[in-house]
This record gives structure tokens, sequence and C-alpha cells, in this order.
């Protein structure tokens, strides 16, 4: 039985690994694991493209096939579009497409409408919940693509007239790196056929990327006509998306169906994997650890279930073995900002004076590498307090509540941290920035 201490620590480790959101239909993920790899499948297609800025990958835990981009850079993929691909290859040719909309510049213009309409009761929502994840009002407004908002799909309908020029730019990506759009053309011709389905059984993907019909037969065409119609992308790339499969797997099915599902002993390392999270999330720490054992002794390098062994033990109020766990994760990560963020969570935890000091450390990097997480920011608050440098702490908090929308308590920090005696000039200078950013986001907010 899963006593009640353990179910609190389970579900705030949920909480770390899902954001804020802005509809029970979109949780956002941060997970080192499942970003790093999605990234690197991500990065050919970025070399071949005329995108400059670095993009970054994020996961919406929603069972709905969809993916859209935002005005910061992000592409965003739902977790059932992972999970229903019947190929790696259809996943690449939708990450294709959403890049071709950054390519194109549409991102950028839809970024205008936002602005234009942000007077209206919709955007006014969904920028009140970007302030609440610490993100933009596009993201906001995007999340609620995911959901079942009516109005914000009406909202995204003007986007229709680029899902062409996104194809293009998707089909000569993939031409260019000779990756086969079968799977694209697989996925069309498995989405035209929900026109005659009513809306509410229509995946969001058929919903917010219009035109299916017409895309299925500019893809079916190119398809003829390619090169690499049956190629088939590198075994480690696929290794890769396996894993992400089965990780995905583990955090989304209900545990009970897994468990079941993967009863014998004779698992590949995958499924052991998606077997070992069932086992954590279902509150059955001991099996959890075995199977994590057993994949640290076929992948004894592996960062991520040397993660999943920290938070199964930080669960389980083993601190020791906990920051074990976690130290050598993060090592092995090369400092995965997010995993020193668990880390530092865990050194907070233990009430030792040494750990503050090292957690302190941890968290500073965690929050270089995550400067727009308003919690990665709050637990490097609360280390530099615990360590007595009040003014950098309230230098955080301050950032903290800017980032949330908070703009009274953004300024109650700010006050604090410039009233501290022996203030830094640096620290100082940073005060007086954000005090600037504060008082120009008063003044917008008034308008």
């Amino acid at each position: 039985m899963l006593n009640i201490r353990k179910f609190h620590l389970i579900m705030l480790f949920f909480l770390y690994f899902t954001g804020p959101t802005t509809s029970c239909h979109a949780n956002l993920i941060r997970d080192a694991e499942l970003e790093t790899k999605l990234e690197a499948l991500l990065d050919p297609l970025l070399q071949v493209s005329d995108v400059s800025s670095q993009i970054k990958v994020r996961i919406i835990l929603d069972s709905s096939y969809n993916a859209f981009v935002t005005g910061d850079d992000t592409i965003y993929l739902h977790s059932g579009l992972l999970l229903e691909a019947e190929t790696l290859e259809e996943v690449i040719g939708v990450m294709a497409h959403e890049l071709g909309h950054i390519a194109s510049g549409h991102v950028a213009r839809k970024g205008e409408s936002v602005q234009k309409a942000k007077g209206t009761s919709l955007l006014s929502a969904a920028l009140a919940a970007a302030a609440a994840m610490g993100g933009s009002g596009e993201l906001a407004a995007g999340l609620l693509v995911g959901g079942n908002d009516r109005a914000a799909r009406q909202f995204y309908y003007g986007s229709r007239i680029n899902e062409a020029v996104a194809d293009e730019w998707a089909l000569e990506m993939l031409d260019e790196l000779e990756i086969s759009s079968k799977g694209m053309v697989k996925m069309m011709q498995r989405l035209s056929q929900q026109n005659v389905l009513p809306e509410s059984y229509q995946s969001e993907y058929y919903r917010t990327h219009p035109g299916t019909k017409q895309r299925l037969a500019v893809y079916e065409d190119h398809l003829v006509k390619s090169a690499f119609k049956n190629t088939r992308m590198a075994e480690a790339d696929y290794a890769n998306f396996s894993r992400i499969v089965a990780k995905l797997s583990g955090y989304e099915n209900r545990p009970e169906d897994t468990l079941q599902a993967l009863e014998n002993d004779n698992l590949s390392i995958d499924e052991r994997y998606e077997r070992a999270i069932a086992y954590f999330r279902y509150g059955n720490s001991d099996a959890a650890i075995r199977d994590t054992q057993s994949l640290l002794l076929a992948e004894p390098e592996n960062p991520y279930f040397y993660e999943l062994g920290g938070e199964i033990a930080f669960a389980d109020q083993n601190l020791p073995s906990a920051i074990e766990f976690l130290t050598a994760a993060f090592d092995k990560s090369e400092k995965a900002p997010l995993i020193g963020m668990r880390l530092g969570r865990a050194l907070l935890a233990t009430g030792i004076t040494e750990n503050y000091l090292l957690a302190r450390d941890i968290l500073k990097i965690a929050v270089t590498g995550e400067p727009d997480w308003p919690f990665v920011r709050r637990e490097y608050a609360i280390a530099l307090g615990k360590t007595g440098d009040i003014a950098k702490a309230s230098w955080q908090l301050a950032e903290v509540a800017y980032l949330n929308g908070d703009l009274q308590q953004a300024n109650s920090q700010l006050k604090r941290g410039l009233a501290q005696p022996n203030l830094s000039s640096e620290i100082k200078k940073r005060l007086i920035d954000l005090k600037f950013l504060i008082e120009n986001s008063q003044v917008l907010k008034a308008h």
C-alpha cells in the first residue's frame, strides 16, 4: 500500500516533471533526456535550414496528436504525436514542417496578431496563463490549441494559408538529408480520413493544420518522384526514438496497465525502463529501484537511469542515496541544468550547511541553463537565503515574481534587495535593470 507521505513526494516529483498548465489537457514536460534526444534528432534539420537561432523542442503531455511552434523559437510536440507515430520519419517530417513555419517567418507574423488581439478575453486569459508559467503570450495561446477552447482554434485559423509553404520547406529539408517522406504521406492519409468525422472526434493536428487533402496530394506527388522513398533513418536514431517512446509510455499510460503488460522478466532495456517508471508511479519503490539497478548494469554511463534512481530514493526519503544517484546523473550528463535542479533540491532537503553551499553552486548552474523557469530560480533563492546571501536571494525572488507576472511581489523583493547593506555593484545593477523591466511592464499593463 502506498503511504500518504510517499504519495505526496511522488506527486511533488510530477509537479516538477510537468509544468503549470493553461488547460487540463496541456501539461508542459521538462525532462533532460527527452529534450536532449529530440533536439539531437532536430539538429540535422537545423543544419540544412536557413534558421540561425537555437531551436528548442518541448513536449506537452497530451494524448492528442498535435504539434505547433511559438515565437520563443520552440517546437512543441504533444506526447500523443510521439506515441502514435508509426515511424521516426513521420516525427521528423512533422518537426521539419514546424521548422518550416519558423524559417518562413510565419511565427513572427502570428506574434503581431497576438499583440493586435490581446484586448480580447481569450488572449487576456492566455497572457495571464503565460505569466503563471514564465512564458510568452504566444506560448499560452499555443497551449490552448491543445485543449478544447474553440475560440483559441478560431484565433489560429488564420495560419492555414501558411501550411503549404511550411510543407515545401519540410520536403526540401527531408530531401537534402535523404529522409523519406513516406511517413508524412501515411500520416496525411490517416488525417484525411477524419474529414467525415464530427469535430469532437477529429485530431487536434487535423483541426490546427488545415488543408489536409491538398497537402496529401503534394506529399504523394513528391514521394512518387523521390529517390529516397524507401530509405530508413539510422539505427542509432531509431534507438533514441524507441527510448523516448518507452519513457513517455511509462509516464502517460496507467501504471497498472504497463505493469500487467510487462510482467515477464524477458524484457528489453526500453521495456524495463518503462516498467521501472510505472513501478515508481504505482508507489512500489523496491521494484522500481530493482529495475533501475538492472538498467545501470546494462548501461552504467547512462545519466538518465541514475536520475530515475535519484528520484525514487528521494520519494523514499532516502536522501543520501538520492544525492549519490543524482550526483552521478549530473556529472555523467555534463551538468545538465534540469538534473542540477533536482540534485540541488535533494541537497537542500538534508538541512546540512555544507550541502546548502553545494546546492547553491549547483543551482546557479541550473539557473544559467534555465533562466526563464521561475521554479529553478526559486530553488536557487532558497539556497542563497540559507547561505546568508539575502541580497542575491531577494534578486532571484524578484525575478521569480516578475516571470510569474506578479509585479507587486517583484517590487517588494526588489526593495528588500536594494535595502541590504554592503550591496555589491553587480547585484545593484541587476536589481536596477529588473526595476526598469518591472516599471515598463506596469505601464503596459495599465494600457
